[in-house]
């Protein structure tokens, strides 16, 4: 008898253990960035000359290949996450969650592919809006207990495991006119990136180790103690960038792909970057490679600004 029963509880254990989001997330491809996620599978590689199409061509379907099957953990919206207004009379706040991934669109060739997990997408004012994954009211004491709480997830992380369908018409999608990729979602969580607590998950999840540079009273950013500026400059930005526009040129001497490209920047107040995405004509060529690595490098100077979101325009012919 004990040992019918010890055999029903190891034989009900590895069920258990699979339904959090760690045993889920053990064999997952991590995706730095969604955006080339979403341009292994839908660039068309119709730009430049035969040769330039056909390097797009080859670093596209050599990316979809290992990204088509497996789990892959990438991350969603930030603005995902809704946190409503105080409700004096129910004491709570809103808190609703959406399958956003890149609701605002990611640009490929030109065009907006807009990003969603599973669901019948909507247009409205002028946005796309996924089904939601949660949607919820959280009870506080007081106005001043849901407002701390608010402020202390605003720059909460989304972070989903999903998987890419292998039949295109699966994965694409039509609204208002607007090109659209769905991704199957497979598990979500919403994470305190300053402690590592979760806010919120789709299945049992432990916490995550804390990220210290994100615990201040600036919306999770440090402000530097020997930050001698209030705000970048223009001409800080330029001084910056010299690499990389350096880098691009050595390219262009190189591969002649002529061409435009804006490089949309999240910069942290200690001069790092926290986030960057090329947009333009030079997806998946060599050329946009030579302007990630030189990106990876860059640092600006530090300021008392808590986040400073710039574009930067490159342009090669």
């Amino acid at each position: 008898m004990k040992a019918a029963l010890l055999s029903l509880l190891l034989a009900a254990s590895p069920a258990f253990a699979e339904d959090t989001f760690e045993a889920k997330a053990q064999n997952a491809i991590r995706v730095a960035r969604t955006d080339d996620l979403v341009w292994a599978m839908t660039a068309s590689c119709d730009k430049g000359n035969d040769i330039h199409q056909r390097q797009c061509r080859l670093v596209r379907d050599r990316k979809a290949k290992t990204l088509i099957g497996p789990t892959l953990w990438i991350e969603g919206d930030s603005d995902a996450l809704e946190i409503g207004k105080w409700s004096g009379a129910k004491k709570s706040v809103s808190v609703a969650l959406s399958a956003c991934v890149r609701c605002s669109g990611v640009d490929v060739d030109g065009r907006a592919v807009y990003v969603m997990g599973a669901g019948a997408p909507k247009w409205e004012n002028n946005k796309l809006r996924a089904t939601a994954l949660y949607d919820n009211a959280r009870p506080f004491p007081d106005e001043a207990a849901a407002m701390s709480w608010s402020k202390s997830v605003a720059n909460a992380k989304f972070q989903l495991l999903v998987k890419v369908a292998p039949d295109a018409s699966k994965r694409r999608f039509a609204v208002s006119g607007k090109d659209g990729m769905q991704l199957e979602i497979l598990a979500w969580r919403v994470v305190k990136p300053c402690d590592g607590s979760i806010v919120l998950s789709s299945v049992p999840s432990g916490q995550v180790e804390p990220d210290k540079k994100a615990c201040t009273t600036t919306g999770g950013i440090v402000i530097p103690a020997d930050a001698s500026a209030d705000a970048l400059t223009q001409s800080m930005v330029s001084d910056a960038m010299k690499p990389v526009v350096a880098a691009a040129r050595s390219c262009f001497q190189k591969f002649r792909m002529s061409g435009k490209a804006k490089i949309e920047i999240s910069i942290l107040a200690d001069g790092s970057v926290e986030k960057f995405e090329q947009k333009g004509d030079f997806d998946g060529s060599p050329t946009a490679k030579c302007i990630d690595d030189a990106m990876a490098k860059v640092t600006f100077p530090k300021t008392r600004k808590p986040k400073t979101k710039i574009g930067f325009p490159i342009t090669l012919n």
